[in-house]
């Protein structure tokens, strides 16, 4: 089961470039030549009903969550990348630079705690516990200037809504910046302090026999992608040129440490 998270997954048929998670599916497809994989694309909180409902299915999008575990079974990572940032008006750097850390990173914890700059959040979605943990409380307080949107389309709200200074700040993965973002607006992406690990790209199956061997069989196939060089291409292709280098210094890092 797959969802239309443009850039990295998208079934627009005018699409320039394949999708980072659609070529990932083809690689499998080519892997697994005795399977016959159907993929049905649905609105992702559809996607997570029907695996929590059972039945034989598999994805390669969701996140591994403790909540998801209890109906999911996670492979190894296939790859890494950015988990949300924080994208800001790139002209309004100069307001962002006292929250920086010495590795560029924003401190989100101290930007929250500020009243003179003012976020806007998705009011259905998931931004991880650790973001979740820290922007609850103000969301249900409404101790600081934050707007919700609540739409189907969030993330393309909430960077419209930025591009027109409706607030100072949202919350948002980098390719989706770069695919919503449009020439003249120019918004810039930092890594969150609080959350800068990459965020690992996993296969995930059901819990039912009937998934037994698929998924031993993509847990076998899941490290064998993570120096894919199509793969990467692919997904450095929607980097700024700014991210490009620490992504590749974040990855080699994470990669080191998981083989120790």
């Amino acid at each position: 089961m797959s969802a239309d998270f443009p850039p990295l997954a998208t079934f627009d048929k005018d699409a320039k470039h394949i999708g980072y998670m659609n070529l990932l599916l083809k690689q499998v497809q080519q892997a697994l030549p005795q399977h016959r994989i159907q993929e049905e694309v649905l609105p992702w909180p559809r996607v997570l009903f029907v695996a929590k409902n059972g039945g034989a299915y598999c994805s390669a999008m969701a996140a591994q969550t403790p909540e998801r575990e209890s109906y999911l079974r996670f492979t190894a990572p296939y790859g890494f990348v950015y988990p949300v940032g924080l994208v800001i008006r790139a002209k309004d750097q100069d307001q962002f630079k006292r929250f920086l850390n010495k590795e560029g990173e924003v401190r989100l914890r101290d930007l929250l705690e500020q009243n003179d700059l003012s976020a806007g959040v998705a009011g259905s979605r998931t931004y991880g516990t650790k973001l979740d943990d820290m922007l609850r409380p103000l969301v249900q307080s409404n101790a600081r200037p934050i707007i919700q949107v609540s739409q189907d389309n969030s993330t393309k709200s909430l960077i419209t809504m930025l591009q027109k200074h409706r607030f100072d700040y949202t919350i948002a993965y980098h390719s989706e910046v770069a695919y919503y973002d449009s020439a003249s607006s120019k918004l810039h992406f930092y890594p969150i302090a609080e959350n800068s690990d990459l965020l690992a790209g996993r296969f995930s199956c059901t819990k039912s026999p009937q998934t037994d061997q698929t998924f031993a069989e993509l847990n076998r196939l899941a490290s064998s992608y993570r120096n894919n060089p199509a793969l990467t291409a692919s997904y450095e292709r929607w980097l700024p040129a700014y991210l490009v280098k620490p992504y590749r210094q974040r990855l080699a890092s994470q990669l080191n440490s998981s083989a120790r």
